[in-house]
């Protein structure tokens, strides 16, 4: 039996649709964005308040925090101790992700041991992590694995894209990263029509 569970949602919480009330407080927007889908990918050097975020999902096991870090980031040292040291208190509750088109360092990856991470990119990476080969991309992770694109599609491109993401066998979050609610809404529908 197929275990593949979809969890969907987007980049950042600037969602342009009328997705917000107009009098809801910027400081809610996380806490109502959350209620209605249950991952979200933030930066990890965002101008979000994340410990805010972090106190909200602490005991929330049904939601998933994507940090992202960018390549450059990622694989220098310094710059890589610098950012998670802002969030290392908070290690459980996010995975990192990045893109990247080489693996990185045994270095680098040393000081993400203890982390949850997801690394995508367009070759195999051949690192002491789980790896799928999944439409188009090799995910290596150690968690859950984490698809992140920028691409807009319609209901049919949804529908293959998903078909495609399902032989992962396991709980996989997509990040549509310039979604908004009426798309993020037919992803999850698609989803939940074909039995994920």
């Amino acid at each position: 039996m197929n275990k593949t569970e979809f969890l969907i949602g987007r980049s950042g919480l600037d969602l342009q649709d009328d997705f917000y009330p107009d009098d809801l407080p910027l400081d809610w927007r996380f806490d109502y964005y959350a209620a209605i889908f249950k991952t979200l990918s933030l930066p990890i050097d965002t101008d979000e308040d994340l410990e805010l975020i972090f106190s909200n999902i602490e005991n929330d096991d049904d939601f998933v925090l994507v940090l992202t870090i960018e390549c450059s980031q990622l694989m220098d040292k310094t710059t890589l101790k610098k950012n998670l040291s802002e969030v290392k208190d908070y290690l459980r509750h996010f995975i990192l992700f990045c893109e990247v088109d080489k693996a990185p360092s045994k270095d680098v990856m040393k000081l993400l041991l203890d982390y949850k991470v997801c690394l995508q990119s367009s070759k195999i990476l051949k690192l002491d992590l789980q790896e799928v080969q999944v439409s188009g991309v090799t995910l290596s992770f150690n968690k859950y694995p984490v698809l992140y694109s920028a691409q807009m599609w319609n209901e049919r491109q949804m529908r293959t894209y998903i078909e495609s993401v399902v032989k992962i066998d396991t709980k996989t979050i997509l990040i549509c990263k310039f979604a908004e609610r009426e798309a993020l809404n037919k992803m999850r529908i698609i989803a939940e029509l074909l039995g994920y």
